[in-house]
């Protein structure tokens, strides 16, 4: 268990076994296709959706006849978290926790996959590993981020197989968009337990 307020880096490892399956993911997103992540590496899917979501500043999303942004598995009870995206896009998330899809310390200590996700904001997912952080997320309007190998400044709270609490900045994440790429930085506080 990690207790106190601990500064973690993110590793290079993290990136060689992370990064792949999101590009993979972002490519599908910009063709509008859809596909399965590799076996027990999560990846965000996204569905195309109406303007008023991840351009906006208002943070909220609406839907076509797709369907909705993420899942509606998001339980807020069990947790959510609070994100301010600058730069190339402008949101505030409030996202719940999916504890049901959550992994932690399933591979390790210190390893763990903590998902947020809400129809109308999209799907945010934070990975935990080898001392680092890898942040994903599935926006509306076929948009992406994700920190990919720059590392995050990570301060974890408490952190166990029954849940996790604490706060990152992300400067400099990489910003994919149907139109374009940019860059974006990202701070936020999150809180997900069974």
């Amino acid at each position: 268990m990690i207790s106190g307020s601990n500064h973690i880096p993110a590793g290079t490892g993290i990136a060689a076994r992370l990064v792949l399956p999101l590009a993979t993911s972002f490519l599908l997103l910009g063709c509008g296709g859809s596909g399965s992540p590799a076996p027990s590496t999560p990846a965000a899917t996204a569905v195309e959706a109406t303007p008023g979501g991840a351009g906006s500043t208002d943070g909220a999303a609406t839907t076509d006849d797709a369907g909705p942004i993420g899942g509606d598995v998001g339980d807020r009870s069990k947790g959510s978290i609070q994100a301010q995206i600058s730069g190339d896009m402008t949101a505030s998330l409030d996202i719940p926790y999916a504890a049901n899809l959550a992994r932690l310390e399933v591979d390790g200590p210190n390893t763990g996959y903590l998902p947020f996700t809400d129809p109308e904001q999209g799907t945010l997912f934070l990975t935990f590993a080898d001392s680092g952080l890898l942040v994903q997320y599935a926006a509306p309007n076929q948009t992406g981020l994700t920190n990919g190998a720059t590392p995050c400044e990570l301060h974890l709270d408490s952190f166990d197989a029954n849940g996790a609490k604490g706060s990152f900045t992300c400067k400099g994440m990489l910003l994919v968009k149907n139109d374009g790429m940019g860059s974006v930085d990202m701070t936020a506080s999150f809180e997900g337990h069974k």
